[in-house]
């Protein structure tokens, strides 16, 4: 039973949530003063931590998903 064994990943540092809502902020173009309904939940997804970042602006709805550790956009969508 090897308990000590780690995804490589876990031995670096997560970006953080603000970082992650202003990486999803960035690419949509929109600025944190004008975004409502703001969800970021730390999840993981196949193995891979990732901040889950859900807002809206507008009439206009985000879903951002957003590796942890590099701040990579995965999955983006908007839907009106």
């Amino acid at each position: 039973n090897n308990t000590s064994s780690k995804p490589a990943s876990s031995s670096q540092s997560l970006i953080g949530a603000e970082k992650a809502k202003s990486i999803a902020f960035n690419h949509a173009g929109v600025s944190a003063a004008n975004v409502r309904d703001l969800d970021v939940e730390l999840d993981e997804d196949d193995g891979r931590k990732i901040y889950e970042i859900d807002f809206e602006v507008g009439d206009r709805e985000y879903e951002y998903d957003i590796d942890a550790y590099t701040g990579k956009i995965l999955d983006w969508e908007w839907d009106d």
